[in-house]
């Protein structure tokens, strides 16, 4: 189960490089991150773990527009979030909403995305 969760966590790292890999590997890098969250929830994740998790995380969020306009060039978000009983705690199916809100830096000043 460790090593399982250490590969997931490494391939979700790699895949929040590259926005504009194909729909289909980046729906794939939701379902990794909705593991890695279930993995978080029974706390088994490092806190090295927790730390490269939030930098990848920083990473998909930064980037969410790209993410999103690939994934809708192959796949409705809207319907794969609710066939995965996406909460809005699992932010990360909801780049649709997050494509088109600013980013917001430590200091409260608004980042162009």
């Amino acid at each position: 189960m460790i090593e399982e969760l250490e590969r997931v966590l490494t391939a979700y790292e790699t895949d929040v490089q590259f926005p504009e890999a194909s729909g289909m590997e980046l729906l794939d890098m939701l379902l990794k991150r909705s593991e890695i969250a279930r993995a978080d929830c029974k706390r088994l994740l490092t806190e090295e773990q927790r730390r490269r998790l939030a930098a990848a995380d920083r990473m998909l969020a930064s980037q969410a527009r790209h993410f999103y306009e690939s994934i809708r060039r192959i796949a409705d978000l809207e319907v794969w979030r609710q066939q995965e009983g996406a909460s809005p705690e699992e932010w990360w199916w909801y780049l649709d909403v997050l494509a088109h809100t600013p980013i917001v830096a430590a200091d409260d000043t608004p980042v162009p995305a």
